[in-house]
């Protein structure tokens, strides 16, 4: 080795020989170490810093802004921007109720609220959006903090609108 390669790779024994207690001299690998862990640490902390502004600036207006903000629907007409809400009561009384009766053929629904299979007889809510269909209760739920259906994120604020005008 050449010492112009020895002092890239760090000081070699026969050029700075060790004292006593195994400190090498003043070529030592510490000032490198050093220089590199600082720079470790600047790297870490620049990348904390972006993934929190990120997520800050993700989470900061809630999910029902971002809705409002890209469908123009509900949340935005009832003063809702930039926190979360759901339908005004007025709006959620004007959802259709009805009592569920098995088809012809036999079929069956299933609440995908609760995961629960609907019996005949049991009132259930058919959003008129999108003609899904939950039990009242859990459906009802839902829309105090969201405007939304659960399964097609149809805006079901403006059905209920048109719903209560008819």
């Amino acid at each position: 080795m050449t010492s112009s390669s020895s002092s890239f790779y760090g000081p070699s024994t026969a050029a700075s020989p060790t004292d006593a207690s195994g400190d090498l001299g003043g070529d030592g690998h510490s000032v490198c170490d050093t220089v590199v862990l600082i720079c470790l640490a600047c790297a870490s902390c620049l990348i904390v810093l972006t993934v929190a502004v990120c997520f800050r600036r993700a989470f900061s207006d809630g999910y029902a802004a971002v809705g409002a903000r890209r469908s123009g629907g509900a949340a935005a007409a009832s003063g809702c921007a930039g926190r979360r809400c759901g339908l005004a009561p007025s709006a959620l009384a004007a959802l259709p109720r009805l009592a569920y009766r098995r088809g012809v053929a036999g079929g069956w629904a299933q609440c995908a609220i609760c995961l629960a299979v609907v019996r005949d007889g049991e009132t259930v809510r058919l959003l008129p959006a999108c003609g899904h269909l939950f039990h009242v209760s859990c459906i009802d739920a839902w829309l105090h903090s969201h405007a939304t259906c659960p399964l097609c994120r149809r805006d079901v604020g403006e059905a209920a609108a048109a719903a209560e005008k008819v």
